[in-house]
């Protein structure tokens, strides 16, 4: 990859799920915009909806990860990745299944994601995850399902 350019939308949507498969927050974070928003339409009743600034960013999913792994499933990989373009140059859409594995019993777990980009300079300023406490749950497990939703309820940032 030339590294005078700066990466498109497509390329770091495909950083963001090779970092995330390394369960690296730090990485992850890095991708933001200074001024970066994740926005998580449908997260649980009482837990807000969006999180302002790449750092605040950082914290949330620096304390998603440490949650999710507590408990005994394990990320394996992500499925049917597709990324579609959009007439907006800076937008991607994106849609995978995240499958984990409970490493006592070996059972398989899948979930549904859609997410969308706005990638500009190189740095996301815009992501929004389409998933549901549900599908976080089904993936990781009721202790992974409860700790998301108590993401963020005091986070700085969050709005």
């Amino acid at each position: 990859m030339d590294h005078d350019r700066l990466l498109t939308p497509k390329e770091v949507f495909l950083l963001k799920q090779e970092r995330i498969s390394r369960l690296d927050a730090d990485g992850q974070a890095d991708l933001f915009a200074e001024d970066g928003v994740l926005e998580v339409p449908f997260s649980a009743d009482g837990m807000p909806r969006r999180f302002e600034g790449r750092e605040t960013i950082r914290l949330i999913i620096s304390a998603a990860l440490e949650h999710a792994t507590r408990g005994t499933r394990r990320l394996l990989d992500h499925l049917e990745e597709t990324v579609y373009e959009t007439d907006d140059p800076e937008v991607v859409v994106a849609e995978f299944i995240s499958r984990t594995e409970d490493i006592g019993t070996g059972e398989r777990f899948q979930a549904p994601y859609i997410q969308v980009l706005r990638v500009r300079d190189g740095r996301i300023v815009l992501f929004r995850d389409y998933c549901t406490i549900e599908a976080i749950t089904h993936l990781w497990g009721e202790h992974g399902g409860q700790s998301f939703s108590r993401l963020g309820r005091t986070s700085p940032g969050a709005g």
